[in-house]
């Protein structure tokens, strides 16, 4: 077996969308887990945009010309974040995820990096182990909840005195988000609202007395919530609550977000919803992150 390891291009993405696919179904399918095989086309946009924007550390794996493997890295701060790190399931074992891994590292060769961090399958021990030799371990458990927007739409809506008014401006979100994401993560998200906006998320400023911001939060037209940052934990379950009725009323089925363990208030929205907990875990060198005031958007972008 011969394999060649090169940059991304961007008509790589039907073949990373397949290795994507095949190595999530084959996780879940071991476990008994799996519900619905997972679609590879078309390509999540998010392959592209990521190729686009971190086009020295997005790396993928050949075989005879098919790709078999691709992982992807960013840096916010000081703070390395490996995005993506999958491998075809026939090519598991031999190497590829650490050469991989080592390529999207290296890639940041003379970037000040204090701090690494991902998130991976709380049911995947290789994956984990794998980034333990790296100095990064699990620090907070993280789930994807989720439920139809039925039950958002048929509880009682409690009595909030937050405003909250739609941003329709990458340029207002950046600016103004840039604060809440320093103070909740340590960093700014930066191209992160990029791709937001241009993925026609619904953006929403929240504030006490409409001169006091207290928090933002995205709705995406599938129906999932985040990020969502708020300035204070007081402020996690009337903004997340608020987010989730918004997604509800768009022509979705399901409304879903990626919660810390550590945030109670988001876990007990969860439950009051009934929405069922898809586990994951979120692993880094060094802890960091106000995890009781914040949504993830994803496992790739934090």
């Amino acid at each position: 077996m011969s394999i060649d390891y090169r940059p991304a291009k961007e008509d790589d993405a039907q073949g990373i969308s397949n290795v994507f696919a095949e190595a999530m179904d084959d996780l879940y399918m071991k476990r008994g887990l799996l519900e619905t095989p997972t679609n590879p086309t078309p390509p999540n946009p998010i392959f592209s945009f990521l190729i686009r924007k971190t086009p020295h550390a997005f790396w993928v794996a050949e075989d005879k010309g098919r790709v078999v493997g691709f992982s992807d890295s960013f840096v916010r701060g000081s703070v390395w974040f490996l995005s993506w790190l999958f491998i075809s399931p026939p090519y598991q074992g031999r190497g590829i995820g650490k050469n991989l891994l080592e390529r999207t590292l290296q890639s940041w060769n003379g970037v000040e990096i204090t701090n690494r961090a991902t998130i991976t399958f709380s049911i995947n021990p290789t994956s984990q182990s794998l980034y333990m030799r790296y100095g990064m371990y699990a620090r907070e458990p993280l789930y994807y909840v989720s439920g139809p927007k039925g039950v958002i739409i048929d509880t009682v809506q409690p009595q909030t005195s937050l405003n909250f008014d739609e941003l329709r401006s990458l340029e207002d979100a950046t600016r103004t988000f840039k604060r809440f994401d320093e103070d909740v993560l340590g960093f700014s998200l930066d191209w992160h609202h990029e791709y937001f906006f241009q993925s026609k998320y619904k953006c929403f400023l929240f504030s006490r007395n409409r001169d006091e911001p207290v928090g933002y939060a995205y709705v995406r037209p599938s129906g999932g919530i985040g990020p969502m940052a708020v300035i204070s934990e007081e402020f996690t379950e009337p903004v997340l609550e608020t987010a989730l009725r918004i997604s509800a009323s768009q022509n979705i089925n399901e409304v879903g977000y990626y919660t810390p363990g550590s945030n109670v208030a988001a876990i007990k929205t969860a439950l009051k919803f009934r929405m069922k907990f898809d586990p994951f875990v979120f692993m880094s060198t060094k802890p960091f992150g106000k995890w009781t005031n914040y949504i993830f958007h994803s496992a790739a972008l934090m």
